[in-house]
């Protein structure tokens, strides 16, 4: 599996980071969590194969994971016509809202291309190439859906968080109980103490900071690099990772 970091900031872009929005790539096949960056303009710069894109995963509805959606919707309705993919998103309010701006630009939108799916807790998407399971954070309270994701490949596993509570850090318990070779975990909506308290008893190989700030926060995160038995490391955008 590999790892592309297409945007690693959180919810306001920088001079250097877009977004949140991370492709993964499994037996060639591309796996897109989040669409906070400008996902379709990244991809077409770096000559991606748009073809090899099979599912988006939308963690949660707030803008900062999904602005890039309409753009990459749009172009694959009218332009890119072999692209075609399935979309998990968390609401179906959301769904029909993004429908119904597709719909109004194109009455024929190409709904059975870009297959749109409500995400439920546990095994969503599975294919010879990759597994994805769902699991619920209270990032928003409870009150609307919120989504990590575990995806396992050719007997790899990663898990991305996110966004989490801000009181509880709440990935999933089975980080601290079970090998994973890659957390991709935030930390922008509680300081750098609580996460690094929290990552103590974490069993990951490898633990991959995104979502983060603001500076002096990221600062704390460095400092603290060496305090673990995992790299503990801050990708920036395009930075991309073998699993």
């Amino acid at each position: 599996m590999k790892i592309d970091f297409l945007g690693t900031s959180h919810g306001v872009p920088s001079k250097e980071r877009y977004c949140q929005s991370v492709l993964f790539t499994a037996r060639g096949n591309g796996y897109l969590i989040d669409a906070g960056a400008p996902v379709m303009d990244l991809l077409i710069r770096r000559s991606y194969d748009l073809e090899k894109l099979k599912a988006v995963f939308i963690t949660h509805m707030h803008t900062d994971h999904t602005d890039g959606l309409f753009r990459l919707l749009s172009l694959a309705d009218w332009y890119y016509k072999k692209m075609s993919y399935d979309l998990y998103l968390p609401e179906q309010k959301g769904i029909d809202c993004i429908m119904e701006v597709m719909k109004y630009h194109d009455p024929a939108f190409a709904a059975d291309r870009l297959r749109f799916h409500r995400m439920q807790e546990g095994l969503v998407f599975e294919n010879d190439d990759i597994r994805v399971s769902a699991f619920p954070t209270g990032h928003i309270g409870f009150v609307r859906p919120a989504y990590g994701y575990l995806l396992e490949s050719e007997g790899k596993r990663v898990y991305l968080s996110g966004d989490l509570d801000a009181e509880r850090v709440d990935y999933p318990e089975f980080l601290d109980e079970e090998e994973t070779d890659v957390l991709i975990v935030e930390c922008a909506h509680f300081p750098a103490a609580r996460l690094l308290e929290r990552l103590k008893t974490c069993k990951a190989k490898r633990v991959m900071v995104i979502h983060a700030g603001p500076d002096d926060e990221l600062e704390k995160l460095r400092k603290a690099a060496g305090d673990f038995p995992f790299p503990l490391l801050l990708p920036n955008d395009g930075d991309c990772f073998d699993v």
